[in-house]
């Protein structure tokens, strides 16, 4: 995973823990080189994303002008699953273009640190994140995170100078808040960059829906009773259910179809 892999690429190299300060025998300019590699194949996911964004909203607006609902929301399901991924992909963006406007404006060891750590934790959400629901865009990463280790290994910073855990908050106090800024950034520009889904097809918003409805029946309903009073189909009623259960919110236990 790409966690586990930045981890391995952090703890190599030969650099001592002398002192923040100490650049002496960084190539600047080859690590800036290697960033703007990445930044450029993040784009080209991110160009092929909304593409196949694209695509099924099309296909979900022809299922719509045929009725054919399930068609619908299966590619609205589709549309926010890529959403998921294009909004990881502009968050990790983002926080390479950080790291490339501080290291020209620096060139320091110092520098490189700090924008090197928040990207490191970034790295390792998005690798948890995707991996959770969609493992094949963690693999058309793989020249993003070879890049990366380029990046890495021409610092040669070993893990003692990287910070660990909770101690990043120590020596990189605005780690927390960078990031932050890049996923915010990165929500609104996916929500420009991709077409909206009607709510009436959208898997998030009908899980939402349901799962409020569950709550309120106190965990116990009748899958047709509940098609009809929120006006969903029963059998998408059924699919979110089985989501929500895949995703270990509830569990569903519907021996007569009725009960969970």
């Amino acid at each position: 995973m790409i966690g586990d892999v930045v981890k391995k690429f952090f703890a190599r190299g030969q650099y001592k823990e002398t002192g923040l300060n100490q650049g002496e025998g960084i190539d600047y300019d080859e690590i800036l080189a290697q960033l703007g590699i990445v930044k450029m194949e993040l784009d080209r996911i991110k160009t092929t994303i909304i593409n196949e964004i694209q695509g099924y909203y099309e296909k979900m607006i022809d299922s719509k002008r045929s009725n054919d609902n399930e068609g619908a929301e299966m590619s609205a399901a589709e549309i926010v699953l890529k959403k998921r991924v294009l909004k990881a992909i502009l968050a990790y963006g983002n926080m390479i273009e950080l790291a490339i406007r501080r290291i020209q404006d620096t060139r320091s060891l110092e520098s490189i640190v700090k924008v090197l750590t928040p990207l490191k934790y970034a790295m390792s959400s998005m690798d948890e994140y995707l991996s959770g629901f969609a493992p094949e865009a963690v693999t058309s990463l793989s020249s993003v995170l070879e890049e990366t280790e380029g990046v890495i290994r021409k610092t040669g910073i070993i893990s003692n100078t990287i910070p660990q855990g909770k101690s990043v908050s120590e020596l990189v106090p605005e780690a927390s808040e960078l990031i932050t800024s890049a996923i915010a950034k990165a929500q609104k520009e996916a929500e420009q960059l991709s077409p909206k889904v009607p709510e009436t097809f959208d898997p998030e918003i009908i899980e939402r829906k349901v799962f409020e409805y569950i709550k309120e029946k106190n965990g116990v309903l009748s899958l047709k009773k509940a098609s009809e009073e929120l006006g969903i189909p029963l059998n998408i009623i059924k699919a979110t259910l089985y989501r929500l259960e895949a995703r270990g919110i509830i569990k569903v236990d519907l021996p007569n179809e009725q009960q969970i």
